[in-house]
């Protein structure tokens, strides 16, 4: 492993590759720090641009962007009371009480510090762990895969609470438009229609624009909100001391750990780790009062577990090509259009390339802690970008960025599709992401499925008998009790208490 590393930072180590990640560094804070844009969204919409471009320049630009945009939404959590993204929704409760009490720079000193531990912490797990998986992967036959698969969607429905129902007929939308397109066995057509665009089925990037991008910006003019309060952060402002480092240091360990568990598992990501580690962190503390008041420890937890679910969110992604959120939905569709297929025999056929990436992982920590050091003051001024300029330019981007990967006007109908699409999904509390993993997930189940079936003569204990799936299917049968369980526990009427 050692070597691959070594390999992989002097292949990586050359001007274009860090230019490539340093400028999606940039880009991912200031994206992040907008509120109303995700990271989901300057991934999806970034990714066609470097389908032009060589693997080892194209991808860590995605990757710095991954990165730096979980930490970015942070700057307006403290600032203006509103996160940048999902995953800095837990930095509001304690960030920007610190800056109504004059200590703004140190709120997000503090935040820096954490998400780069954090996220350097779940990196070197990232490159041991994917190792180690990669070798068991590759005695991965077709009915384990099956069963992987059917996990990974098992697990969306059960971190979807009260919305499962509504989580299921995502997966199943997700699973008919993965359909749409030519029968990868017998080569008839499905619900083509007659339509020659749809014989190659529907496209990936146009799609994700579309949901993630598009509807995003819908929702946000919709809003029409006055302009925010805003905190400037002063110069002569308290700054995170040594001191206070070793005080979160025990949160942002834990925190990190959390983290990086919650992001090897598919589908669920940073969003549901800042939240976790916060709350896990309160438990602990020595002063839980201080939390929702100006809690450093408050602030360290949240950031430092929704940045170390980044690299934990590429493990599923990278060794068995099964997103672990959104946003590696979208990364795994530019390592496709990169000809990079995620899985075990992406690290036979392409180690040096892979340590690569997992050096340019490495390498961006220092950068984010360089750029977010020296430009905490000035960045917090991208935050004041006025709606009428930002969410047009966004919406020249989704479309320069959907037409790019085909060149076809048919895909910049499908964008719009997929934004009216997506905007009427968050209009009625219908989850995205499963229908998005579902749509990634489907090909590799149908043939894996077809394969296990070939093998077995059409009987289905080839799922029982071989060890790996047992388990895996063990594993499944339990999580659908749970959905079961959680979904009838939401549906029952309180208890009344007896007077």
């Amino acid at each position: 492993m050692i070597e691959n590393l070594i390999a992989g930072f002097a292949f990586i180590l050359n001007p274009g590759s860090i230019a490539a990640a340093l400028s999606g560094i940039v880009c991912g804070i200031v994206v992040g720090a907008l509120p109303g844009l995700s990271a989901t969204m300057a991934v999806a919409v970034l990714a066609p641009f470097t389908f032009f471009m060589a693997p080892e320049i194209g991808i860590p630009f995605l990757l710095g962007v991954f990165k730096a945009a979980i930490w970015g939404g942070s700057i307006s959590a403290v600032t203006i009371n509103t996160p940048g993204t999902a995953a800095a929704a837990a930095m509001v409760m304690d960030g920007h009480a610190l800056a109504r009490k004059g200590q703004a720079r140190r709120a997000l000193e503090i935040s820096l510090y954490s998400s780069v531990i954090g996220d350097l912490f779940s990196t070197i797990l990232l490159i041991a762990a994917a190792t180690s998986l990669a070798a068991v992967a590759v005695r991965f036959g077709p009915p384990e895969f099956v069963m992987l698969y059917l996990l990974a969607l098992v697990t969306i429905a059960s971190v979807s609470g009260r919305h499962a129902p509504k989580a299921v007929f995502s997966t199943g939308l997700g699973f008919l438009i993965a359909c749409i397109g030519l029968d990868p066995m017998s080569g008839a057509q499905r619900f083509t229609f007659g339509n020659t665009d749809l014989i190659g089925g529907i496209g990936l990037i146009p799609l994700l624009i579309g949901l993630f991008a598009l509807s995003e910006v819908f929702t946000e003019v919709e809003k029409m909100r006055p302009r925010l309060e805003f905190l400037k952060v002063g110069q002569d402002e308290p700054r995170a001391t040594l001191a206070d480092m070793r005080r979160v240091a025990p949160a942002v360990a834990r925190s990190s750990g959390i983290g990086f568990f919650i992001g090897i598992l598919p589908g669920i990501g940073a969003e549901i780790a800042c939240w976790l580690s916060y709350g896990f962190a309160k438990r602990q503390s020595k002063n839980p009062e201080e939390f929702g008041h100006g809690s450093i420890e408050g602030v360290a937890a949240a950031e430092s577990g929704a940045n170390a679910a980044c690299p934990g969110d590429l493990v599923p992604m990278m060794v068995f090509g099964i997103p672990g959120d959104t946003v590696t939905a979208v990364l795994l569709g530019a390592f496709m259009a990169q000809g990079l297929i995620p899985g075990p025999q992406l690290f036979e056929k392409h180690a040096t390339l892979v340590y690569g990436f997992f050096a340019v992982l490495l390498i961006s920590n220092l950068m984010l802690l360089g750029i977010g050091y020296l430009f905490i003051r000035y960045l917090r001024g991208i935050t004041m970008i006025a709606p009428g300029l930002l969410y047009p330019s966004v919406v020249a981007l989704c479309f320069a960025g959907s037409f790019a990967v085909n060149s076809s006007y048919f895909d910049l109908g499908l964008t719009v599709i997929g934004g009216v699409a997506g905007y009427l999904m968050r209009k009625l509390s219908i989850p995205i992401a499963p229908l998005v993993i579902a749509m990634l997930v489907a090909p590799g189940l149908e043939n894996a499925l077809r394969q296990s079936l070939l093998l077995s003569d059409g009987s289905l204990a080839i799922f029982v008998t071989r060890p790996i799936a047992a388990g895996l299917l063990s594993v499944i049968t339990a999580g659908v009790l749970l959905v079961i369980w959680k979904h009838f526990r939401s549906t029952q009427p309180p208890k009344e208490t007896p007077a």
